[in-house]
């Protein structure tokens, strides 16, 4: 029976897979990652690869629902990811907010030191600057602790004479930060054009599919740039440049496995380690709300009035969420606009009953009105019963 005679026949092969393994951890933050300069440090990095897909993304990905301007007309059916980042849209999407609405006032915060037409005229790049990775959060924290286990096993390799190891950290390490050319962006926001200092408030309504409203109070530049003008992914490198590094670093992980496989037992050791924790900090750290990732500091952030947490789920429904929201707005063409409603005759006579009490025609008062009966009246009068009552997606 054969056993190893000594240390040095025992050989780890497992680890090269290490160094491919965790693609999931890594390419959710693989976008905001490669915004960053940090992108470029020589480093460790698990999954690789996943920085190398045939093809990168000319946008962020959208998310499901509505984006209607309460007064503009504007309707998107989808919701970008900045917004989406920025304001809480995944803790709106979550079954605890059905039917919830929150409201959010934001500003753009060089409006208090700043001429609007003249920072237009003087800093194109202000579309640029307003929101970006922010410099040190928990993926710049990532690439240093890569950057370190780099250096240390280099250190390493060097004192065990391990010629293997060393081709091996070299080609790994070096390797981030060839992706790291080859993936680096730029966000462009577009911005929007018309000249003249007046700038017209344009309040927002996002509506996500399950029955959660949030209500942005918003000048319209802020509007434009954030939630109806697609943003852009500007790539340092394009074209055939960017499939010559693709290939240049498919090249690079392959042979940087393959001296992986062939380094001592003690380096190999090293190297499943380092990937081993590299691969449980990027899952962590994917865990984490995306919020925490963007730079969004040149925007004022504020929610007047927190949506109270004392009603349970069940109770809320998709009629009461509506008629808080248009309350807010005190219109109804953006549900109009969005067909956020179904579009029947009885939803129909109810939303032109509700303009007209947030509009205190005739004396009627909104915060007395019975709108839950109003619609219950409509719905009977037009033998429509409960089909269309409440809603569910907005698809």
């Amino acid at each position: 029976m054969f056993f190893n005679n000594d240390f040095e026949d025992f050989h780890l092969d497992i680890v090269g897979f290490l160094a491919i393994l965790g693609e999931g951890s890594v390419s959710v933050n693989y976008q905001v990652s490669t915004l960053s300069f940090f992108t470029f440090l020589p480093r460790l990095m698990p999954a690789p690869q996943a920085f190398m897909p045939p093809a990168r993304p000319l946008r962020l990905d959208d998310v499901p629902g509505i984006v209607v301007g309460a007064r503009s007309g504007n309707c998107r059916h989808n919701v970008y990811r900045i917004p989406h980042i920025i304001l809480p849209g995944e803790q709106s999407m979550k079954i605890s907010s059905d039917y919830t609405v929150r409201r959010f006032k934001i500003k753009d915060k060089r409006d208090n030191a700043i001429d609007k037409e003249a920072d237009r005229e003087a800093n194109n790049k202000a579309d640029t600057t307003l929101i970006s990775a922010r410099t040190f959060g928990p993926l710049s924290m990532l690439a240093m602790l890569g950057c370190a286990m780099s250096i240390a096993l280099l250190g390493l390799s060097i004192h065990f004479n391990d010629g293997w190891a060393l081709i091996a950290t070299i080609l790994l390490s070096f390797l981030s930060s060839l992706l790291g050319v080859a993936c680096k962006w730029t966000l462009k926001l577009v911005k929007r054009q018309a000249t003249g200092k007046f700038i017209p408030p344009a309040d927002v309504v996002v509506c996500y599919p399950n029955g959660s409203f949030l209500i942005v109070e918003c000048d319209e530049e802020i509007a434009r740039f954030l939630f109806f003008a697609p943003e852009r992914c500007n790539y340092l490198i394009t074209g055939t440049w960017y499939r010559f590094l693709a290939l240049f670093g498919t090249m690079m992980l392959m042979f940087g496995v393959i001296a992986l496989g062939n380094a001592g037992a003690r380096m190999q050791i090293g190297f499943g380690a380092s990937y081993l924790l590299l691969n449980a900090a990027y899952w962590l750290v994917a865990a984490l709300p995306e919020s925490l990732h963007w730079d969004y500091s040149s925007l004022e952030i504020t929610e007047p009035e927190p949506e109270p947490k004392h009603q349970k789920p069940a109770d809320r429904k998709f009629r009461d969420a509506l008629w808080k929201a248009i309350k807010i707005t005190k219109t109804t063409r953006w549900v109009r606009t969005g067909r956020i409603a179904p579009d029947t005759e009885a939803w129909t006579e109810w939303l032109k009953k509700a303009d007209e009490v947030v509009n205190r025609k005739d004396g009627l008062d909104p915060e007395t009105w019975d709108y839950s009966s109003y619609l219950n009246e409509c719905l009977g009068e037009y033998k429509e019963g409960n089909l269309s009552e409440e809603p569910k997606s907005y698809d």
